[in-house]
């Protein structure tokens, strides 16, 4: 009698695990993944993807933070790897869009929200020093750019400069970090093959793992800040098993 149940068992187990494949799988490149398998050595984490899509309203840029209004904004793993080393330095050229070029290599960005007239007038005095070195080292106010370079010499560049020199008077932007970026700073979008991109070095002093949090980083301080922030979902150290399976 236990032989006739053997072939419901088995056609009952393989409809299970094509169940199962399909529920992990995510969609098609047509569209937004329905949930996405989060490999972890925490245990792995399946994020119902179309669930924070609709708790979002459509606000892709709150996570995808580099895709601006893109409908299909790429992977968090393109940007957030799981480790950064050689491998990922020479990779990353082949496996990243070139849209997202942009996203590090900002070369588009510009300081076209910097309004010099409206700075001069600040000073009724007309100090321009107070910007531009003092008469001490020149007697007449020159642009920055004539002396401030972005060339490996003894002296800073013309972004370390006027950062230095805007932060005196412009703290509360610098303490914002990237947001007060935009308070002067404008990205606009260039086309990959016009842009002039530089390496990470000619601006940023840390090593590239200290200026992009790896995957597992990137995810714990995206969601569970989010998480916090609204008071639901899991978020803290003793509720790692609300997303991580053993």
């Amino acid at each position: 009698m236990q032989k006739r149940y053997l072939p419901i068992a088995i056609v009952t187990g393989i409809l299970f695990l094509v169940a199962l494949g399909g529920y992990l799988a995510p969609a098609g490149s047509e569209g937004p993944p329905v949930r996405v398998l989060l490999a972890n050595k925490g245990g792995k984490v399946i994020l119902d993807h179309a669930q924070h899509i609709d708790d979002m309203e459509g606000r892709c840029a709150d996570c995808h933070h580099t895709s601006g209004s893109d409908p299909n904004p790429p992977a968090c793993s393109s940007c957030h790897a799981a480790k950064f080393g050689k491998d990922f330095a020479i990779s990353h050229q082949d496996t990243m869009d070139e849209k997202q070029c942009g996203s590090c290599h900002h070369a588009g960005a510009t300081i076209g929200k910097f309004a010099h007239d409206e700075h001069a007038d600040d000073y009724a005095s007309g100090d321009c020093q107070t910007c531009h070195h003092d008469t001490d080292i020149e007697p007449e106010p020159q642009a920055c750019s004539n002396c401030h370079t972005n060339g490996a010499d003894s002296r800073p560049s013309l972004r370390d400069a006027a950062h230095a020199r805007c932060a005196d008077c412009h703290d509360d932007m610098f303490k914002e970090g990237a947001i007060g970026c935009t308070r002067c700073h404008e990205r606009k979008t260039e086309p990959a093959s016009e842009a002039d991109y530089q390496p990470c070095a000619d601006c940023h002093a840390s090593p590239t793992d200290q200026l992009i949090p790896t995957t597992m980083a990137a995810f714990h301080a995206q969601c569970q800040g989010c998480h916090e922030k609204n008071g639901s979902g899991p978020y803290g150290d003793d509720a790692c098993y609300q997303c991580h399976m053993k």
